[in-house]
């Protein structure tokens, strides 16, 4: 189980985007070559030293494969001893080693995979095979034997290929024990079909994905990281009650898998059981941090957990579980991004305005950044900056308007005291109501949507008829957002101000509305109550009218959910 470039698709150096298109290609020795040359084998956790540990196995897989061990045993010697911890690297570097004739070697590389992982039937085999080689045939046979237990309880295919042989003697080892090696190597099992399977998911085809992923589970239903992937398909697709089943499943068959239960807390979540799922990685979490500590996968790990302290009210605790990666900016900017919202939710802003210049610096490609950005200069009265912000706005090679900088302009001029322009382009497609999905864009709708509500449109005019005296026409546009329950205090208090000109109904009395200031602490305490709907009830009046304002952006579970969707292949 690994994270789909998508999740980190913003944090990408020009070396990585080279890397990746020749890795897509095929061309992994040239991945291999700029990737190195960028220096990511220095940052073994980075985003870009991950896609190099891919290009690394890619090439030394497709050397052995093509019957050049010795070749391989480069390229997978050196992925072996930077990224230590991954079996499969130790288990390949092995079976090229002993391919290739050393097959003491050999034995090193598979002593170090089943010190990881001692349930690992490959290893198990590659050991057998290298001790048979060396001539120590009682140690084989008792490593055949562990083969044999722990590929029955996953019900291996490896399990079966000495089935007329009840026990492992030193006198009746098997003779093709490295034909088998080979076998494994070559890809002549299932692995060829989940690699399909996986493919099909990468490039969108996630109902063939799913089917073949079916049909592996139903073929090896004891197979733990087939149900993980089977239910990471179905999560993609939202059949989350199935999805969460499956991945139960996994973890009754090996429950220290930490793919499988981030998948499950995040299932859990996704179905707004966000207590529910933050306890679950609480209770595991000294077995989630104990496996491959400073991996992509621990990385994401922990931010999940800390998206699930933030919604429920517990932002100082973000910081620390994230500490661990010392270059989020570069390595996975949405998990810099999550410490900003801390920051805002602890009331250090200064700290969150700091963040957020380092991503938009980082990025400056990336509209999302520069929006985070600008808002925080614009809540702070910081107008130059944000002006400076959208002078330089990121132009990006798409079919759909961006409304963000228009928006953010009209505020600006309310902030300082200005009548704003409100092009017609803006108005005409600012008629999408709240919540409205913009698909198409390669971004997330449900994230920051370039097309601003039609609510927020409607505040902003609203403001601005007060701002010329024209109370009445400020009365009617928010008594139309009050009659949609979209009041908050700072639109009630706009209200009052108004009211004292404008013909307002005898029987019209203030609504209650939570102050501003309160918000975090009510939607925290309903989420840990599982009352999403109250929740969302406290939240909705200020994130659909004021969508630049960061605390009702950075409360909405949505904003960090969704981007996440698609990680899992």
């Amino acid at each position: 189980m690994s994270l789909l470039d998508r999740l980190f698709r913003s944090n990408r150096t020009r070396a990585y985007d080279e890397g990746l298109a020749l890795l897509e290609q095929g061309q992994y020795a040239e991945a291999v070559d700029i990737l190195r040359r960028a220096g990511e084998s220095a940052r073994p956790d980075s985003l870009g030293g991950n896609l190099l540990r891919r290009a690394l196995q890619a090439e030394g897989r497709r050397l052995l494969r093509s019957g050049r061990p010795a070749e391989a045993v480069g390229y997978l010697g050196e992925a072996a001893e930077i990224w230590n911890a991954y079996p499969d690297l130790q288990w390949w570097h092995g079976t090229a080693l002993g391919l290739s004739g050393d097959w003491n070697g050999a034995l090193t590389a598979a002593a170090a995979a089943l010190r990881r992982n001692p349930e690992y039937p490959e290893a198990r085999l590659l050991e057998a095979a290298a001790l048979t080689a060396l001539d120590r045939r009682r140690e084989a046979a008792r490593s055949l034997m562990s083969l044999r237990e722990s590929g029955r309880r996953q019900d291996h295919w490896l399990t079966r290929r000495w089935d007329d042989t009840p026990e492992f003697t030193a006198e009746n080892l098997p003779d093709d024990l490295a034909v088998a090696l080979e076998k494994v190597v070559k890809g002549e099992s299932e692995k060829d079909r989940l690699a399909a399977a996986v493919a099909l998911c990468r490039a969108g085809d996630w109902e063939q994905g799913t089917a073949v992923f079916r049909e592996l589970v139903r073929k090896r239903p004891r197979y733990p990281d087939y149900r993980t992937r089977l239910a990471a398909a179905l999560f993609q697709v939202g059949s989350l009650d199935e999805a969460l089943l499956e991945v139960e499943a996994a973890l009754a068959l090996h429950d220290g898998y930490a793919a499988a239960l981030d998948l499950k807390a995040l299932i859990l979540a996704d179905m707004g059981r966000f207590r529910e799922a933050r306890d679950y990685l609480q209770e595991n979490e000294s077995v989630r941090t104990g496996q491959n500590p400073g991996s992509l996968e621990a990385l994401f790990g922990a931010y999940l957990f800390g998206v699930l302290d933030l919604l429920l009210g517990r932002p100082e605790t973000v910081a620390p579980r994230l500490e661990r990666w010392q270059d989020l900016v570069r390595d996975f900017a949405w998990a810099e991004l999550l410490l900003a919202a801390a920051d805002t939710l602890r009331g250090r802003h200064q700290a969150c305005g700091l963040r957020l210049t380092a991503l938009a610096r980082a990025w400056p490609a990336d509209p999302e950044y520069a929006y985070l950005l600008a808002c925080r200069h614009l809540a702070a009265g910081e107008f130059e900056k944000a002006a400076s912000i959208l002078d330089e706005w990121p132009r990006e090679d798409v079919s759909e308007p961006d409304q963000r900088p228009l928006y953010l302009r009209a505020r600006l001029s309310l902030a300082q005291g200005h009548q704003p322009e409100l092009p017609a382009s803006a108005l005409a497609a600012g008629d999408a109501r709240e919540g409205d999905a913009r698909e198409g864009d390669g971004h997330d709708p449900g994230v920051i949507p370039r097309v601003m509500p039609r609510e927020a449109w409607t505040m902003v005019r609203a403001e601005a008829a007060f701002l010329r005296g024209a109370d009445q026409d400020c009365w009617r546009l928010c008594q139309e957002l009050e009659a949609q329950g979209l009041v908050c205090e700072r639109s009630l208090d706009l209200m009052l101000q108004c009211a004292e000109n404008a013909i307002s109904p005898v029987d019209w009395s203030p609504p209650a509305v939570l102050p501003t200031r309160c918000i975090s602490g009510a939607c925290a305490l309903h989420l840990r109550r599982d009352d999403n709907r109250q929740a969302n009830a406290h939240l909705r009046p200020i994130a659909t009218l004021y969508p630049e304002n960061l605390v009702g952006m950075f409360l909405r579970p949505d904003f960090w959910l969704h981007s996440v969707r698609k990680w899992l292949s």
